[in-house]
C-alpha cells in the first residue's frame, strides 16, 4: 500500500458515507486516493439519490393502494440494498488500500484525478 492510501484512508472511507464525502473532497483535495474514491462516492450519492427521488414518487403514485401498492412500494425499496452493498465494497476498497471502481457504474468519472 502506498503512503498517499495509508495517509488517506480514513477521507476515504468517508467518501462513502452519502454527503459525508464533501469532508475528504475539501480536506484530501491533494491525495490521488482520496479523489478516486471521492468521485466513486459522488457517483455512489448521485445514482442513490436520483433512485431516492423515484421511490418516493412511486410510493406517493401507488402507496394509497392497499395491498398492490404496499407490494409495489417494497419492491421499489430493494435497489436500496444494491447501493448499501456498493457502499460496503466501497469502504473495504479504501480501507485496503485499492482503487477498484464500483461494480455497474464505477467507471463513471465525476471528478478528474
Amino acid at each position: 500500500m502506498n503512503q498517499d492510501a495509508e495517509k488517506n484512508k480514513g477521507f476515504a472511507v468517508l467518501a462513502y458515507l452519502s454527503w459525508l464525502l464533501l469532508i475528504p473532497l475539501f480536506c484530501a483535495k491533494d491525495s490521488r486516493f482520496a479523489k478516486f474514491h471521492v468521485g466513486q462516492g459522488i457517483t455512489l450519492a448521485i445514482f442513490w439519490t436520483v433512485w431516492w427521488v423515484i421511490e418516493a414518487i412511486i410510493g406517493f403514485a401507488f402507496g394509497w393502494i392497499w395491498i398492490v401498492g404496499k407490494i409495489i412500494v417494497v419492491l421499489a425499496s430493494l435497489p436500496n440494498l444494491f447501493f448499501a452493498v456498493f457502499a460496503i465494497i466501497g469502504i473495504i476498497n479504501a480501507v485496503n488500500g485499492e482503487e477498484k471502481p464500483l461494480p455497474l457504474f464505477g467507471k463513471i468519472q465525476i471528478i478528474k484525478l
